[in-house]
């Protein structure tokens, strides 16, 4: 179809002689064009406009002012929406360019005109730009059922391998608008990528966040490409060459988050991705550990200080080598048959592709220190600091605090890989010095936290880092209800701190060299250079033990004690509360077991522990209809309670209470 066939109230040759005054003539147009109250003539304009975009003849300047105003549009309406100033859903406008393919043209556009070169139009660069930022837009402002139905579209349409070809796009804009399309399609697209290809997306949104800020300084600057500062980036703020030059660096900031969680959506999945699945992403793609750890360990940028990347690459690594959601790892349950071996022999292989990586230790010790050693002094310097780097006000006080929460969300990730590594240890060939390594980082984390004060920001900050715990929720479920459950559960340091540190005291144990540490004269081979003998030997001291088993047990009572506060509130939190108190009190049980009782009395009650909190969590996924969950905790409940010494003091009514909650879950599961 011709442009000459479209010839009407935006052909230029039947407007103003000046361009100036036709280019405004042309946007007054179709301003007043979407305005059209009418819904018989919006929908014949909609029908020709569509049409007329179709056409690689179209006339750039009416391209890319066509869907820079309906960009604009979606932006105000996402704007409202996440602002609580309007409800959910298209409006008639949207509607009607739905009913004429919109979602196709947009794509059609982006992927024609978006591979730039000098000498494009910059109508064209920029309409490639404005179209898919448009069906972005859509992806938070419908309904659940409309966003559902556009990624559905645009799956349809090979949205996935379009932003995968953008990743390495000329324009950075268009990197960064990749990685959002792609953040914003997660969690409604379910299982339609399939592994080897999220391997090769995560490796390439790494690359490009580990290539850092050059490409868009460089592209700020240069006077074919730094439009896309002036027209993207400071959208509608009348701002000069240099203001928008200052933004790059900035820019590069929010594209590199926009990156990481693009990647964490596509393995932050309910249901959670299976464990086979999970491997093959790794089998494909070994380097993705070294691009995470790469990622996790990079230094706040003085640019962009309230970055998110940092911590999103180490939930990516916790999602990769995660438990199956019904399993309280150190507790065996009778169901563990075919399919759970199944499962194990994939995560213990996926451990081993973990500890196959060269450093691999040193790297997670290396994410550790990144916030040991980051002072918060300097980060608040870096905050005060960021209208250098175009920022147009301070950050706020709440942003400030999420920066000590992310940080905390680095150290909590880092000790359950050290806590689950721990239960392959054997088969992935971990060494002695290498478990011997990581015993000051768990015990680190299992010292007393300092209550939150107020007057002392210090203090504040460092509760709220080290009383931060991980119930995230896929990407995609921006309007997810508070008590959806979360396919990543990570508890907070004070409960995963002690956790670890159990679990490596108990493995020293079972291989034999626990007791001879404190005969040793010099450090074993490979122990890290962050970890010296002394702290070692520290670390593994009777005395001290015995202090950190009583800490410990404590501990997990109070954790079930906060489980058992928002069982009525929350019971997919609850549950969670209750699951990571048994870990912990499974964790303890394994370390008597294989220090054959020699510390039994400063961890008195804590197989009954076990018993409760294994229980109550199996009640809280009854609660919430995931029978097949509570089943497997109220097995390894009554497992648990078999044998228990009668100094435990575990009443017979909570055995029996068990066992009614795995008939309970059997029944529900036998009716399908």
């Amino acid at each position: 179809m011709s442009a000459n066939q479209f010839k009407g109230p935006y052909d230029p040759s039947t407007m103003a002689e000046s361009y100036a005054q036709w280019e405004q003539s042309l946007e007054i147009e179709i301003q007043r064009t979407f305005d059209t109250v009418n819904h018989d003539v919006l929908d014949g304009y909609m029908a020709r406009d569509l049409a007329r975009l179709k056409d690689p003849q179209v006339d750039p300047d009416f391209l890319c002012t066509w869907t820079g105003i309906l960009w604009d549009r979606t932006t105000l309406s996402r704007t409202a929406i996440e602002t609580q100033r309007a409800p959910t859903g298209f409006n008639f406008l949207i509607k009607t360019c739905l009913k004429y393919n919109l979602v196709e043209v947009m794509i059609l556009i982006t992927s024609r005109y978006g591979t730039f070169r000098l000498g494009m139009k910059n109508g064209h660069a920029l309409a490639s730009y404005c179209g898919l930022a448009v069906l972005v837009d859509l992806l938070h402002v419908g309904t659940d059922a409309e966003r559902k139905s556009i990624a559905e579209e645009m799956m349809d349409h090979n949205i996935v391998d379009l932003c995968f070809k953008n990743i390495d796009s000329w324009l950075c804009a268009h990197r960064r608008l990749a990685a959002s399309t792609i953040r914003s399609l997660a969690g409604l697209i379910g299982d339609r990528i399939p592994a080897d290809m999220v391997a090769d997306i995560i490796a390439k949104l790494c690359v490009f966040v580990l290539q850092g800020p050059r490409i868009f300084v460089e592209q700020f600057y240069a006077p074919e490409t730094k439009w896309q500062g002036g027209i993207i980036v400071l959208r509608g703020q009348n701002a000069s060459e240099a203001e928008v030059a200052k933004c790059a660096l900035r820019y590069s900031g929010l594209a590199h988050d926009d990156a990481l969680w693009a990647a964490q959506g596509l393995v932050c999945t309910y249901p959670m991705l299976p464990t086979k699945f999970r491997l093959e992403i790794l089998k494909k793609r070994p380097e993705i550990v070294d691009l995470l750890f790469d990622c996790a360990i990079t230094p706040r940028p003085a640019w962009y200080p309230e970055r998110q990347g940092d911590a999103v690459a180490c939930e990516i690594l916790a999602l990769l080598f995660q438990w199956p959601p019904y399993v309280v790892p150190g507790v065996s349950s009778p169901l563990d048959g075919s399919s759970r071996t199944q499962e194990w022999k994939a995560l213990s292989q996926a451990l081993k592709m973990l500890t196959e990586r060269r450093e691999w230790s040193e790297k997670l010790i290396e994410v550790w220190m990144s916030v040991e050693e980051e002072d918060w002094r300097h980060v608040e310097s870096l905050f005060n600091n960021v209208k250098n780097y175009g920022a147009k006000t301070l950050l706020g006080k709440r942003t400030f605090q999420l920066a000590f929460e992310l940080r905390g969300i680095k150290r909590i990730t880092v000790l359950r890989l050290i806590t689950t590594l721990t239960h392959a240890a054997d088969s992935c060939g971990i060494t002695n010095a290498e478990l011997e390594s990581l015993l000051r980082v768990a015990y680190a984390a299992s010292q007393k936290i300092k209550q939150a004060d107020s007057e002392n920001e210090e203090d504040h900050l460092m509760y709220a880092e080290r009383t931060q715990d991980l119930f995230a929720l896929q990407v995609g479920d921006s309007h997810a209800a508070p008590q959806v459950d979360s396919p990543l559960q990570i508890a907070e340091e004070v409960v995963m701190g002690p956790t670890a540190l159990a679990r490596l005291l108990a493995l020293l144990a079972q291989r034999g060299i626990l007791d001879s540490i404190q005969a040793l004269k010099k450090a074993p081979n490979g122990l890290s250079t962050a970890t010296s003998l002394d702290q070692v030997q520290m670390i593994t001291h009777p005395e001290i033990i015995r202090k950190f088993l009583l800490i410990a047990f404590r501990r997990v009572e109070s954790r079930t004690e906060s489980g058992r506060k928002v069982t009525q509130s929350n019971p997919c939190y609850a549950r969670m509360q209750f699951m990571s108190s048994a870990e912990l009190a499974a964790s303890l049980v394994s370390f008597d077991r294989y220090t054959r009782g020699k510390y039994a009395e400063e961890i008195k009650g804590v197989r009954k522990q076990l018993v409760v909190a294994l229980g109550n969590a199996s009640e809280m996924a009854i609660r919430t209809g995931q029978s097949q969950i509570a089943l497997s905790l109220a097995l390894g409940a009554i497992t648990s309670a078999e044998n228990i010494p009668e100094t435990e003091g575990l009443d017979e009514a909570i055995t029996a209470k068990n066992i009614r909650r795995a008939d309970q879950a059997r029944a529900v599961l036998r009716q399908g």
